[in-house]
């Protein structure tokens, strides 16, 4: 085989092979950033993973969301509360429409022409949460929202609901 041939083959190789390596899960992806212990952590990522294709949990990290969201990774953040003030933009979040109405937020823009509300991210209240059966507690308010990118909005809001059900 000549050099050239070779090189072609190579490159096609590399190219199929980074393909079939897409980062991107079939179901939802869920990125919460947390400093909970760690086998607190595994549990969660267990229990959300029965919902989930992919859970991810990071170190809370602010360059690390920033990251994470420009490089267009997650259905759903779940991340400190104070964590997420830093970053606060609803341009760059899909609205939660299908949250049942009783549910508040104060991450909510109003429409100037028409007055009309949105909700773009909800706060997860500290204290005792149940996800899929396994129960946890939160020592912080953490806030979750979903991209402007997300293609699993459905499912995102559907883990959202459960996560902000008082117990």
């Amino acid at each position: 085989m000549t050099t050239t041939l070779r090189k072609a083959l190579c490159v096609i190789g590399s190219v199929l092979f980074l393909a079939s390596c897409s980062s991107r899960p079939d179901g939802m992806y869920v990125i919460l950033f947390s400093d909970m212990q760690e086998d607190v952590q595994e549990h969660i990522k267990e229990a959300a993973e029965q919902k989930a294709g992919k859970v991810d949990i990071f170190p809370v990290i602010p360059e690390k969301l920033l990251t994470e969201i420009t490089a267009h990774e997650g259905d759903v953040f779940i991340v400190p509360e104070d964590m997420f003030q830093a970053y606060d933009d609803p341009d760059n979040f899909q609205p939660l429409d299908g949250l049942p109405p009783d549910k508040t937020s104060s991450y909510t823009t109003v429409d100037q022409k028409t007055g009309e509300k949105t909700v773009y991210a909800v706060q997860i209240e500290k204290g005792e949460k149940q996800l899929n059966g396994y129960s946890f507690r939160l020592n912080r308010n953490m806030a979750a929202f979903i991209p402007v990118y997300a293609k699993k909005t459905e499912e995102a809001l559907q883990l959202i609901t459960q996560l902000t059900e008082a117990r």
